[in-house]
């Protein structure tokens, strides 16, 4: 009679799977939460900090039941890999996150003047948590953000502002942002309402259309227009928005100056929690800036 010998199963196999299938729903549920604002970033925050750990044990129990499988020929194979997944599943992300905490300077709030940044309209909401946080940016901070991001600065564009500010509230009505509060906006643009609707008339009661009119309003000096008010030279709008995937709250400030026959738009970006956006906030500036330079044809310069 043959001699079949009895292989022995792995616990640290067994319950590297199991444990796994926790740590794996524990960490994505605390991002879906947080996604859906169900659950604060510093709570999330700390789940998943709570998921990593246990990511790194699952991730040894799948080690050992490896080991014994070579040795001893211990059952537990699949439990060994399918754990070691679930554990890279959440440890590849939270080693991304690292890296950038790591490599990238502390920075919760960032704008491409660093001289002179825009002020909040509206103090974006603080509430105190275990993820410690400054809220004054000295001029120290700001030249670590000129060595980490250097092409963060604004944009100077041909056109007065009457032509830039639809660009840059088309920009960010793409972009889903909400805005909070501005200064000069709405009145630029119930002067541009206006001014179309009074060429609207003017065309109506000629019975012709104008073929050089241009699709975005711009300064046409050559028209006497005593009797409407001059349009502002400066508009502040202040937004809201959140990532894609996380949904990290963001606070959003673009300012708008017009200067002779040019108009330069500054920006400032700053995330709600802890002292570092890993990176976030310069993205999210120089992502706007490009899809403005599209909107715009790309006339820019520094």
């Amino acid at each position: 009679m043959p001699f079949r010998p009895q292989r022995p199963n792995s616990l640290a196999a067994a319950w590297a799977r199991r444990l796994g299938r926790f740590t794996l729903m524990l960490a994505l549920m605390a991002v879906l939460l947080h996604r859906l604002a169900i659950l604060a970033l510093p709570n999330a925050v700390a789940v998943i900090l709570i998921a990593t750990f246990l990511a790194m044990l699952v991730f040894g129990l799948a080690v050992i039941g490896f080991i014994m499988l070579w040795h001893i020929g211990a059952k537990g194979g699949h439990a060994s890999f399918s754990g070691m997944v679930m554990a890279l599943l959440v440890l590849v992300p939270v080693g991304l996150a690292a890296a950038r905490y790591v490599t990238l300077p502390a920075l919760h709030d960032v704008s491409t003047d660093i001289e002179d940044p825009p002020q909040w309209l509206e103090p974006p909401p603080f509430v105190a948590s275990w993820l410690l946080r400054s809220d004054e940016v000295d001029p120290a901070t700001r030249n670590l953000q000129l060595q980490a991001y250097p092409s963060v600065t604004g944009r100077r564009y041909e056109g007065a502002i009457d032509r830039v500010l639809p660009a840059v509230n088309a920009v960010a009505a793409d972009a889903k942002w909400v805005l909070v509060a501005n200064i000069g906006a709405e009145t630029l643009f119930d002067g541009l309402e206006e001014n179309l609707a009074d060429e609207e008339d003017e065309e109506a009661a000629s019975g012709e259309a104008d073929p050089s009119r241009a699709p975005v309003p711009v300064p046409r000096p050559g028209v006497e227009s005593d009797w409407l008010e001059p349009l502002p030279t400066f508009a502040v709008l202040q937004y809201r928005t959140r990532t894609l995937v996380l949904g990290i709250p963001q606070d959003v400030l673009v300012r708008l100056s017009e200067e002779e026959e040019t108009t330069f738009v500054d920006m400032r970006a700053a995330t709600r929690d802890g002292n570092h956006d890993l990176g976030l906030n310069a993205e999210l500036i120089t992502r706007f800036l490009r899809d403005l330079d599209v909107r715009l044809l790309g006339i820019a310069g520094g």
